[in-house]
């Protein structure tokens, strides 16, 4: 298993939590519908840092992915990512070495 681990820094979090569901709605069928998809996890931090990991079978499948977070969900959130204010700083893949789910 790998994740996409991409981390976002200076985030107006009162505005993301206000409009999660929004951008579920439009999120949520893209990277679902991505190859080797296996599930997704947003965290954000008081601070306005947040960490978007996106978990996918193979490192090929997560390298394949990229053109899609990195150009087509910023274009179909368009106004609504631009309201999340920040930016992001890192972005990277790591091998799972080990999880537990509850």
């Amino acid at each position: 298993m790998v994740a996409r681990v991409a981390r976002f820094d200076g985030v107006n979090m009162a505005e993301v939590e206000r409009t999660t569901g929004e951008a579920e709605a439009t999120i949520r069928p893209m990277v679902e519908g991505l190859p080797g998809f296996l599930g997704h996890l947003e965290l954000g931090s008081p601070g306005g840092e947040m960490l978007s990991i996106t978990f996918f079978d193979t490192e090929d499948n997560a390298e394949s992915a990229e053109p899609t977070f990195d150009e087509e969900l910023p274009r179909q959130l368009g106004e609504l990512f631009a309201s999340w204010e920040g930016r992001r700083v890192a972005a990277g893949r790591y091998t799972v070495l080990a999880h537990h789910w509850v």
